[in-house]
C-alpha cells in the first residue's frame, strides 16, 4: 500500500508539471511571453504593416528603435529590401476621401428627392387661397 500511494504521488506531481509545461508552450505560442509591461520597458521592435504578395511571400514594415525596414518574409527566409523608409512623406499623404455610394446611381436620387419634395410638401397655391 505504501508503494502504490508513492507511485499515486509521483504520477501526479509529473501530471501536474507536464500540465504546467503545456500552458507556458500555448502561452509562448500565443505571443503572451513577450508583453511590454512584463520587461518593464518601452518596446523597442514593433511590426508596423503587414501586406501579403502572394500564398507564401509577404512585405512587412518594421520599426526599431527609430528607424524603418522593408523586409520580405517568404518560406525560404527573409530579405531586407530598404533599410531607410521615410515614414515622414507616408504620414504626409492625405487619405483618399470615402466614395460616395450614391455616384453610381447616377441621377437618380436627385430625381427621388424632387419627386418626394413635390409628394409631401403642401402646394404653395393652396394656401395662399
Amino acid at each position: 500500500m505504501l508503494a502504490s500511494e508513492i507511485f499515486r504521488l509521483l504520477f501526479g506531481f509529473v501530471a501536474v508539471l507536464g500540465m504546467i509545461g503545456l500552458c507556458a508552450l500555448a502561452a509562448k505560442k500565443a505571443g503572451l511571453a513577450s508583453i511590454a509591461g512584463a520587461s518593464g520597458g518601452r518596446r523597442r521592435l514593433a511590426m508596423r504593416e503587414v501586406l501579403p504578395i502572394d500564398a507564401r511571400r509577404r512585405l512587412a514594415i518594421v520599426r526599431c528603435d527609430d528607424a524603418e525596414y522593408l523586409i520580405m518574409l517568404g518560406p525560404t527566409g527573409e530579405t531586407l529590401i530598404d533599410k531607410n523608409l521615410n515614414s515622414a512623406a507616408a504620414e504626409d499623404i492625405a487619405p483618399a476621401p470615402p466614395e460616395n455610394p450614391f455616384t453610381a446611381l447616377g441621377g437618380f436620387a436627385e430625381k427621388f428627392r424632387a419627386v418626394k419634395k413635390a409628394a409631401f410638401e403642401p402646394d404653395q397655391t393652396s394656401k395662399a387661397a
